[in-house]
Order: C-alpha cells, then sequence, then structure tokens
C-alpha cells in the first residue's frame, strides 16, 4: 500500500485543476493513515490524521468548488503514461520496503517519546494559537471572495 505514496506525490506535481489536487492528497491521507496504523499496531492515530486532513480538504474542496466550478479537468495522454511507468517502478520498491519494516516502528515510537513530548506538545500549543488568533482576525462580514450576480 505505501508503495503508491511515491507515485502519487509525483503525479501531484504535474496536476493543473485544484479539484484533482485534493482528490491526490486526500488518496495520500489514505495510503498514510492506512501505513501509521499498521505500524504502531493501534489505528488511533491514523484516525485523528484522518479526520484532520479531510476536514481541511472539505474545506478546501467547498472553497475550490465555488471558485473553479465552471472549469473543466482535461487528462493528458502523457500524465497517464508517466503515471503508468511510475507504478511499474514503484513495483520494485516492495522489496526495499520490507527491509525498512523496523526503522519505520521506531521512527514512530521516538516520535511520542517523553524525550521529544515537549517538543511535540510546544507544536500544538503553537498550532492551536495560531488558529484562534487567525479566527479572531477574519471578518465574517466581508463574505466570499467571488460575488454570486
Amino acid at each position: 500500500m505505501s508503495v503508491l505514496i511515491l507515485p502519487l506525490s509525483m503525479l501531484f506535481m504535474f496536476m493543473k485543476h485544484p479539484l484533482s489536487m485534493g482528490i491526490t492528497i486526500i488518496m495520500q491521507t489514505i495510503i498514510v493513515a492506512i501505513t501509521i496504523g499498521e505500524t504502531m499496531k493501534s489505528f488511533w492515530f491514523s484516525y485523528i490524521i484522518m479526520i484532520i486532513m479531510l476536514s481541511g480538504m472539505m474545506v478546501l474542496f467547498i472553497y475550490m468548488a465555488s471558485i473553479a466550478s465552471n472549469e473543466k479537468m482535461k487528462f493528458s495522454n502523457k500524465l497517464m503514461f508517466m503515471t503508468f511507468i511510475m507504478l511499474i517502478m514503484s513495483n520494485n520498491m516492495v522489496y526495499w520496503m520490507e527491509l525498512d519494516k523496523n526503522w519505520m516502528v521506531m521512527s514512530m515510537n521516538m516520535l511520542f517519546n517523553s524525550i521529544t513530548m515537549m517538543l511535540t506538545m510546544s507544536i500544538v500549543s503553537y498550532l492551536f494559537l495560531c488558529m484562534m488568533i487567525i479566527s479572531k482576525i477574519v471578518n465574517i462580514n466581508e463574505g466570499p471572495l467571488r460575488m454570486k450576480i
């Protein structure tokens, strides 16, 4: 499953439509959440990541759908061919990823041990403070960017 992360990130760079970019990010989020759930032997952290990312993507989806509602999505043959080639090449990476399973478990455990807990909590506090400041700065009376006529 985690073999698809690299082709999806390469595919994201060539996307031009905002909604297709959002779909690519949602697929990456699902893959990362499943990988974290399998690595940590508990899916609570992956559920939290999934909920946070999908709620943010829903807001972006609604915003982009209102701005680029009449824009057509174009599928290019070059992009399809490149995606197919990346999927074929990423199948060879499965062998190397199996060797690194122990390293992934160690890195996830290092994120939440007592030494780095202070850094993690300060980052969470900073993000919460930024969210509160931005919600106070935004003026509700101004409305959306695109005015409906």
